[in-house]
């Protein structure tokens, strides 16, 4: 995971939109005066190996530190749980032993929740594909890329299907196999995030977990508005504006990769268990930012005629970049600038 940020984050003009939006869709001040009662606090953190940021509103400064707070408190217990990054975390010691006894809600949550993406993507997303990043890892490490052979052997531990998921037990059902989050678990601590500040009485918010979910408006009182980091630079880069509630996820092949050409990267097709060479980037638009999380590989997988289908099917908006820098996107679901 690379700590440079995938997305660029901001707010600016914009009309609010229409379109699917999440459960506080109408949210949104009565007058300029309810604005101005308004405080606003940032908090930044590191998590997940990268930077984190959130930025939230109320009126009550107190109400807000706590929620902030809590908001921090969250976004740990998602760490402790999911992060590779962590030796002791719950997946760490899932790969270590090949099962789990007594999973908390959260990760029993998350993990259905892959397997649903999985079985409904017919394995175009599958959590069980950290072989292949260590595969990859060590061919990187000698100078090479990874022996055929070699990947042809490790596929046989990339299985969904593999995976028991209960509330007493995960149990990874083949020596060997281990389970990467790294796909979802940023937009579930983005949707957790963002129900946390939602109890605290937050109805503003720009919340950055990696991923990026939002509620109610910027302080400028428009929707809020991200740009999508382009593979060719800076000055490329694809302006979306946010609905209130709707969530944005961005997979690249800019960041973390294998090869100098960005040919061999960190997004595996588990049929392969190499890269797919269709897109260099993916932003999925969606209410839950998990489940826009996971479907970023799901549209990695996706070639170009594809893609409108695939977005109609999961009802989410996807904006995509080729390897010549392109950007694309097929006909909108929902209604994004």
């Amino acid at each position: 995971m690379s700590t440079t940020r995938r997305q660029c984050l901001g707010w600016g003009a914009g009309a609010l939109l229409n379109g699917l939006s999440g459960p506080t869709a109408n949210a949104g001040w009565a007058s300029s005066r309810d604005a101005d009662r308004l405080v606003w606090r940032e908090r930044a953190l590191t998590g997940f190996g990268t930077t984190l940021w959130l930025r939230a509103a109320h009126a009550d400064a107190h109400r807000l530190d706590a929620a902030l707070n809590d908001a921090v408190k969250a976004i740990r217990r998602v760490e402790a749980d999911m992060s590779l990054f962590n030796p002791d975390s719950a997946v760490s010691r899932l790969n270590r032993d090949g099962m789990l006894l007594n999973p908390s809600a959260q990760l029993l949550s998350v993990m259905r929740l892959a397997q649903h993406v999985a079985a409904r993507s017919r394995g175009a997303f599958d959590v069980t594909v950290q072989p292949l990043w260590t595969l990859w890892s060590q061919a990187q490490a000698s100078g090479a890329v990874a022996d055929k052979h070699r990947l042809r052997r490790q596929l046989h531990l990339v299985n969904w299907r593999a995976v028991e998921a209960s509330p007493h037990a995960i149990r990874l059902n083949t020596k060997g196999m281990g389970v990467s989050l790294n796909g979802i678990a940023q937009g579930y601590a983005a949707d957790l995030v963002r129900a946390v500040l939602q109890s605290h009485g937050v109805m503003h918010a720009l919340i950055d977990t990696g991923e990026t979910t939002t509620l109610g408006q910027a302080p400028d009182q428009h929707a809020w508005r991200l740009g999508i980091e382009s593979t060719l630079g800076a000055k490329d880069q694809r302006a979306v504006t946010l609905p209130n509630g709707l969530a944005m996820a961005t997979s690249s092949d800019a960041h973390t990769t294998f090869t100098p050409d960005r040919l061999h990267h960190h997004i595996f097709d588990p049929q392969t268990g190499d890269s797919p060479r269709y897109w260099s980037s993916v932003s999925v638009m969606a209410p839950s930012c998990a489940l826009a999380d996971a479907l970023t590989k799901v549209f990695f997988m996706c070639p170009p005629q594809w893609v409108a289908r695939t977005a109609r099917a999961w009802q989410v908006d996807v904006v995509l970049q080729n390897k010549q820098g392109e950007w694309w996107s097929p006909e909108k679901t929902h209604s994004l600038g």
